[in-house]
Order: structure tokens, then C-alpha cells, then sequence
């Protein structure tokens, strides 16, 4: 008897629970402090904000375009674009913004199993800073 292969999720799905992961991540390893301005607050009320568009793979899940954000600076004020760009330059040396912009041309077709290492890394390091 032959036992049913077990399915592996879609990249879709698979994306979507990252994404999930390591807005967590990134939320906690910025302290809920926002990047763009002088707001704090507990990391449920706030946002993992993109320099470069999720919507580019090679950037979606860099931890250098991603910084916890308020919600007025990520949706109401588009990203807060200038204060983010002075924010990496400072943190990351201005090279930082060519290379992101570079990152964001190429394309990346994810698999799963990609994916699905990027989901274990990130439980861990959630865990960690959890304790």
C-alpha cells in the first residue's frame, strides 16, 4: 500500500505565512519603534514598512528594506520615502541605496523549499528574542 505523498503548500501560501513571520521579526527586533519618526508603541499597532516594494522578491524579505514603521508613516504618508532613505544611508552607508535598487531589478522566482527555510529561520529567531 502506497502512503499519499503529502503536498507541499503553495508559493503563494508559503509567501504569505513568511510574510507573516518576519513582520513579527522585524517588529520585535525594532522594539515597535518607528523608523521614519519619533513613534513607539507595542508591535501589534505596528507595521514592517518596505524601502523597495514587497512586490520585488530579491528585497521582500532583506532585512535592510525592512523596518517596523507606524501605520501613518507606512500607508497614510506612502512610506515616509525620504526620512527611510536618510534612516538607511545613516544606519547602512549610502551604497545601501544603490545596492537595494539594484536587488529590486533583478527577478527571483521563489520555491518552496526557499521559503519554507526562510519560514524555519525566522520562528527561530522570533523564539529567541521572545525569551
Amino acid at each position: 500500500m502506497k502512503l499519499p505523498k503529502k503536498k507541499t503548500p503553495s508559493v503563494s501560501k508559503l509567501k504569505k505565512k513568511l510574510d507573516t513571520i518576519f513582520s513579527r521579526f522585524v517588529r520585535i527586533r525594532d522594539k515597535g519603534q518607528c523608523y521614519t519618526c519619533p513613534t513607539k508603541k507595542e508591535i501589534k499597532f505596528m507595521d514592517a514598512g518596505h524601502y523597495i516594494l514587497r512586490q520585488h522578491n530579491m528585497t521582500r524579505f532583506d532585512e535592510r528594506n525592512v523596518h517596523c514603521q507606524c501605520k501613518y508613516c507606512n500607508m497614510y504618508n506612502a512610506g515616509s520615502m525620504n526620512s527611510y532613505a536618510i534612516h538607511l544611508i545613516k544606519d547602512y552607508g549610502i551604497e545601501i541605496l544603490d545596492e537595494l535598487e539594484i536587488l529590486e531589478r533583478q527577478v527571483k522566482q521563489w520555491k518552496p523549499a526557499e521559503l519554507q527555510e526562510k519560514i524555519i529561520y525566522y520562528k527561530e529567531k522570533v523564539k529567541e528574542m521572545e525569551l
